[in-house]
């Protein structure tokens, strides 16, 4: 069995919400989201930037074990530890307003982060796991292809999660 693959997209702004992110507001919560990860996501606990051009980072993420990183110019490199598994080598590229791309080559995992609009013009946020997706194993164990919905379940809250942080930010004044 091949390694899971799967996407989850949630609307930024439901009906009723305070306050409305902009595309530019989202796409500055993303940055500083590959900037300072622990911010956004609760199984990193770490994070030291190698390089940033602006649209390419390295970070780098501390583990339990000494790790020598080779970086190229260029290349987002940072070592991640995801949910409590070996520190992975991550390299992040930015398409401004619209896809952050967390590529891992040791693993060949690439998650991806995408801003789009729905046939009613709304924002939409989209996390989309591809070669794996962390937790999931099944290729190793041979488990069943977890359903659909019970994907949608565990990546939603995700990507909820991250739109709420930015809008957190913005209420406190830590985005424009």
């Amino acid at each position: 069995m091949s390694k899971l693959s799967f996407a989850s997209s949630r609307l930024v702004n439901p009906p009723g919400i305070e306050p409305v992110i902009t595309e530019a507001q989202l796409w500055a919560g993303l940055q500083r989201k590959v900037r300072f990860p622990t911010e956004f996501v609760p199984a990193i606990t770490s994070c030291e930037v190698i390089s940033d051009t602006g649209t390419k980072v390295r970070p780098s993420f501390p583990s339990r074990t000494t790790h020598t990183l080779t970086t190229h110019r260029g290349q987002v490199v940072r070592s991640v530890s995801i949910l409590g598994g070996a520190a992975a080598r991550e390299e992040v590229e930015l398409h401004e307003y619209t896809i952050a791309y967390f590529d891992m080559p040791e693993t060949g995992n690439r998650i991806t982060n995408l801003v789009s609009y729905d046939e009613e013009d709304r924002l939409l946020l989209t996390f989309s796991f591809a070669g794996g997706i962390p937790g999931y194993d099944t290729a190793a164990s041979g488990a069943a292809r977890p359903s659909a919905k019970e994907l949608n379940t565990r990546i939603g809250p995700a990507v909820e999660h991250t739109i709420q942080t930015i809008r957190k930010m913005l209420v406190d004044g830590k985005l424009a």
